[in-house]
């Protein structure tokens, strides 16, 4: 049996686009193995794309064929049920979606064509679950003891929410809007970030992962922590009043960096201490946490590094772009009791075996200074480019860095950018615990360098003086590509960044490739393996 996941709940109509949900996407899994995962935006190029209803019916057809087909759709604060645009796909929860580890059974009203009707079985399944299973295609099953965390913006009916896993069954530990709704509010619609980096209201989506980076410049001030506190953080007051305030206290440039480091500060000692306090009411030993929270790098680092727990999971589609996937994953879980477990290269477009003949020539183009672009395989899953949809060029330049990340990319200087590397490097350059690592593989976490190596990554150390790195261990040309860098050439790694210009979403196909690379004006790009 087919198992389609699917996130479309219908966003609200007022606002810019997206208001409130965004980054719809279909999984489709059969017999513990994820077969395809279409993240709408990818497909439309229209970036945190909200309008599957408009699409569904296309990308089912192409992907559906006569065997039976069961579906499984996430839910959102705006909504339980989803409906296409043109009536031919309706999935009803026959009761109200709560927080809950059980899928609730759901109608299924299916029209392919619009005229003669299909059968198929259905279930709804809470966002906040959806977000923690979405780990589950990575790591295979949940180890007994665990806890399974979810934190982000808003879901159903919580911003933040935790189970307990004893093998066999997840109890849920806690859920509230509130717990957590000041430090997660303060990177989603917080003014002073907003101010900090001259966005607008519009632009919240790309709030979080920019303010995280900034934070990185500053220095934390606990006395500046007390008063915002004292203040709400002065959250849902327009950014003008906010601004004439932080001047009468700061002067005419207010201490963005400072600000925005204590606000960093607080988030991560906020999240982190919540979730050790849902450890020490479960004794859990390891943790799977997922939501959009999880992006953030340096309290991922904080959780690891920590050692509080034998294990913590984070999967590569931990934002809303793992929904899908998440429902797909648990429905098959329930039924197998595991998935079969997967690298992050998901996402089908039409690809080709990678070759490697080119390898010792892309090697050595990379080592004179060309930026190219990669585009083998199948993509990577979620918001971070992981060496399949990237753009990369040698780690050891800020000039090479800036060229990439600041005229390229068109991104801000204050913006981290992260390089991957073998593991073998990554053991000598980062530590021995890298190798203990679950998030090293999905550039989730940061690590300071050993003495010695700091030339090698000149171009990637951030200002916090981490090394926020993708560690490459079973990609046939990655690794291949890394070791020729390494052991002709003695260049310890490469810039990673994603595939796209300012405001795209992540390159898709090959045409996609070719069409953004002329456009960027890359030195070269590698398709399956080919240079062009």
């Amino acid at each position: 049996m087919l198992t389609v996941g699917l996130y479309g709940i219908k966003d609200t109509t007022h606002g810019t686009h997206p208001t409130y949900t965004h980054d719809h996407s279909v999984a489709f899994m059969r017999d513990g193995r994820v077969e395809d995962v279409v993240s709408l935006e990818r497909i439309t190029r229209r970036k945190h794309d909200n309008r599957l209803d408009q699409h569904i019916g296309t990308i089912l057809r192409e992907r559906v064929g006569d065997e039976p087909v069961r579906f499984v759709s996430v839910n959102a604060f705006v909504g339980d049920a989803f409906q296409s645009a043109d009536g031919n796909l309706r999935i009803e929860p026959e009761a109200p979606v709560r927080i809950d580890a059980c899928p609730v059974p759901a109608r299924v009203r299916w029209w392919p064509d619009g005229l003669r009707r299909r059968e198929a079985t259905g279930w709804a399944l809470c966002h906040e679950f959806a977000h923690v299973a979405s780990t589950l295609p990575f790591v295979g099953r949940f180890e007994p003891n665990s806890l399974l965390v979810h934190i982000d913006g808003g879901a159903s009916d919580s911003a933040c929410s935790a189970w307990w896993w004893d093998g066999r069954e997840a109890k849920l530990v806690a859920s509230s809007w509130d717990l957590l709704k000041e430090p997660v509010s303060n990177f989603n619609v917080g003014p002073i970030a907003r101010l900090a980096l001259g966005l607008g209201s519009e632009e919240h989506l790309a709030l979080p992962g920019k303010f995280m980076g900034f934070a990185g410049h500053g220095r934390a001030d606990p006395s500046v922590r007390r008063w915002l506190q004292e203040n709400a953080w002065f959250l849902g007051q327009p950014d003008s009043g906010v601004r004439e305030i932080l001047v009468a206290r700061f002067g005419a440039a207010p201490p963005y960096e400072d600000l925005a480091a204590t606000i960093q500060s607080d988030f991560e000692s906020r999240v982190t201490a919540t979730i050790l306090e849902w450890q020490a009411r479960t004794g859990a030993r390891h943790l799977y946490y997922g939501g959009g929270a999880a992006l953030n790098i340096p309290t991922n680092a904080a959780l690891e590094a920590g050692r509080h727990f034998r294990s913590v999971h984070i999967p590569p589609c931990t934002n809303d772009t793992g929904l899908a996937l998440g429902a797909a994953a648990w429905i098959e879980l329930r039924e197998r009791g595991f998935v079969e477990i997967h690298g992050p290269y998901l996402s089908r477009s039409g690809e080709a075996e990678t070759s490697l003949d080119r390898i010792d020539e892309i090697a050595d183009r990379l080592a004179r200074g060309e930026v190219l672009g990669l585009c083998n395989g199948a993509a990577e899953l979620g918001p971070r480019a992981l060496g399949h949809r990237s753009i990369v060029a040698r780690p050891d330049s800020v000039e090479i860095r800036r060229r990439v990340s600041e005229t390229i990319k068109g991104r801000e200087p204050y913006r981290p950018v992260a390089p991957m590397l073998l593991k073998e490097v990554a053991l000598e350059a980062l530590g021995a615990e890298v190798a203990q690592s679950h998030l090293a593989s999905f550039m989730l976490g940061a690590w300071r360098l050993q003495p010695g190596w700091d030339a090698q990554f000149a171009g990637v150390v951030h200002a916090d003086g981490t090394l926020r790195a993708q560690v490459v261990g079973d990609d046939a040309f990655l690794v291949a590509l890394l070791q020729r860098l390494w052991r002709v050439h003695r260049i310890a790694g490469l810039i990673n960044t994603s595939f796209n210009g300012p405001g795209e979403p992540i390159v898709h196909t090959r045409r996609d490739a070719l069409e953004c690379a002329r456009r960027l004006q890359l030195d070269g790009v590698v398709i399956d393996g080919s240079l062009h």
